[in-house]
């Protein structure tokens, strides 16, 4: 037999074509020749599956199928691709979504209000509403709606509520509270008061109303209700040492060495204190000057300590050896000098007249005393030499209850005796005003406080001479040192139009006894409603 691969190849077999091979069915299994058409035939006859030689799978739009190209035997598998879980709790959208059955509703049900839509997509229905029932018969649900006379059988206005009938077509108003109105520290939002409105409180919750400065204080800034400032009264009748000053029923206390005393330490701007004992002369110049002056003419043996043989000298005494020899009885402290009678001067006279009358205000000896000293001695003359110097200084002293307002002016003159024969004649001329020491005015000055909720600050109308709002004043009489609050007296306080007191009012009047000019406080309290 011929080997395979030694016969001629030809490229493209046709069906005609012949093929060896065996036939099985005879006992001695002859070779035999077959065309591939029969060969083809029979293969095809065997499958069953007609002409069709390869099976391809595809995706549709919400099937997912597997197992493809199948050319001879093979399993397809066919899945639903809708996202989410399949479930017995669960369905499927029509976008291919699994969906649980509570979440989104139904997208078949559409629920409509008198035309307008509410949901196109039901999750569940709620029959509410007085006689309004529902109930079920295997799927089949029934709602009974009863008629409307089984509901609501009339309305019946209450406070603040108006109807204009009980029945059928009722109309209903608010003849109660229509807006809010913002009284006294009070905001609204809107500021409108109509709806939904918030009140704002914009001053302190606390109870503290005002601040009022007391004796020896004043108010430095702010005002009395809103951020005040305290501090020391320094003029007027409120000034803190005119208030604090002894009673008139008790004597002026008299300062002791020991006692102290403040004062300004300008070196370091602070305030120190001293004793009066510890207070140099220096530091009172005029004081120093006031003695240096009263010891001008003065003369003192003070270093006469320690020669014992003879007296210490107190005083001098010139004069002449005539006048010395008819001296009786020497004074053993007087140094006496004495000259020779032909040497004495001539005696000059200057007499000193004192003219009071440009002191206005006042009468000498009644309003005040006039004292004259000359070289220091009362006296209303000189007699010395000739141009023998004097100082005469006239001291203008107040009587009890007035002073100088304008201080007296000449009343200090210097010079010497002129020549002989004299008597020569000095006029002093003073001048200034006597007055009587001023009481200062003490005045309560009023201010109402109000604490009144529900409406603005109603109008205070007072009673009496003083009246009652804010402003009013009451002084102390001439020469008073205190003043005993007791005129502002509020009896009514009067609400603005369209308001009434719903609670109130209550008015506590300004009281007490001040002893300097302040400001003292009414208060008024209670709340408004509108008319």
């Amino acid at each position: 037999m011929a080997i395979i691969y030694s016969y001629p190849v030809e490229a493209t077999p046709t069906t005609s074509d012949l093929l060896l091979g065996t036939s099985v069915g005879d006992d001695n299994k002859p070779t035999k020749s077959f065309t591939i058409a029969s060969l083809a035939a029979l293969v095809s006859a065997n499958a069953g599956t007609g002409t069709v030689t390869n099976v391809a799978t595809a995706n549709s739009t919400f099937i997912n199928v597997q197992g493809g190209p199948i050319t001879t035997s093979g399993t397809i598998t066919a899945s639903l691709s809708a996202s989410g879980t399949p479930s017995s709790t669960t369905f499927l959208r029509g976008d291919n979504q699994w969906e649980p059955a509570t979440s989104t509703g139904s997208p078949n049900i559409a629920v409509l209000d008198d035309g307008s839509s509410i949901t196109t997509a039901v999750e569940g229905l709620n029959f509410t509403g007085a006689g309004v029932t529902a109930s079920t018969v295997g799927n089949d649900v029934t709602i009974n709606i009863p008629s409307p006379t089984s509901a609501v059988s009339r309305l019946i206005a209450s406070t603040g509520i108006s109807v204009d009938q009980a029945t059928g077509d009722v109309t209903v108003t608010n003849t109660g509270v229509t807006s809010l109105v913002a009284g006294t520290n009070i905001t609204l939002l809107p500021t409108s008061g109509i709806g939904n409105v918030t009140i704002n409180a914009t001053n302190n919750p606390g109870t503290v109303q005002s601040i009022i400065p007391g004796s020896g204080l004043q108010l430095d800034s702010g005002d009395l209700t809103t951020n005040p400032s305290i501090g020391i009264e320094y003029d007027g009748s409120n000034n803190y040492i005119l208030v604090g000053k002894t009673s008139t029923a008790t004597p002026a206390a008299v300062p002791t060495t020991d006692d102290f005393i403040a004062f300004n330490q300008l070196s370091s701007s602070d305030i120190k204190t001293t004793t009066f004992a510890t207070i140099p002369v220096t530091a009172i110049p005029l004081v120093e000057q006031y003695i240096d002056s009263g010891d001008a003419n003065t003369v003192k043996n003070t270093t006469d300590t320690t020669y014992l043989t003879t007296p210490k000298v107190n005083q001098i005494v010139t004069l002449t050896d005539t006048e010395y020899a008819a001296i009786v009885t020497k004074d053993p402290n007087t140094l006496y000098i004495a000259i020779a009678a032909a040497d004495a001067c001539t005696a000059v006279t200057t007499n000193f007249t004192i003219d009071s009358t440009g002191i206005t205000g006042g009468t000498a000896g009644v309003d005040y005393t006039l004292e004259t000293k000359v070289n220091g001695v009362v006296a209303a003359l000189f007699v010395g030499c000739e141009g023998e110097a004097y100082e005469v200084i006239t001291t203008a002293t107040p009587a009890a209850g007035k002073y100088f307002s304008t201080p007296v002016t000449g009343n200090t003159t210097s010079g010497d005796n002129g020549a002989p024969p004299g008597p020569h004649a000095i006029t002093q001329t003073l001048a200034g005003v006597i007055a009587v020491n001023p009481t200062p005015t003490i005045t309560a000055t009023l201010l109402v406080v109000y604490d009144v909720q529900g409406g603005p600050n109603p109008i205070v109308t007072g009673t009496g001479t003083d009246g009652g709002v804010t402003g009013d004043t009451q002084t102390a009489a001439a020469l008073a040192t205190s003043l005993v609050v007791n005129g502002f007296v509020t009896s009514a306080a009067t609400p603005p139009a369209g308001y009434t007191w719903l609670s109130g009012p209550t008015v506590v009047n300004a009281s007490g006894t001040i002893y300097g000019s302040q400001t003292v406080v009414t208060t008024v309290t209670g709340t408004l409603q509108l008319t």
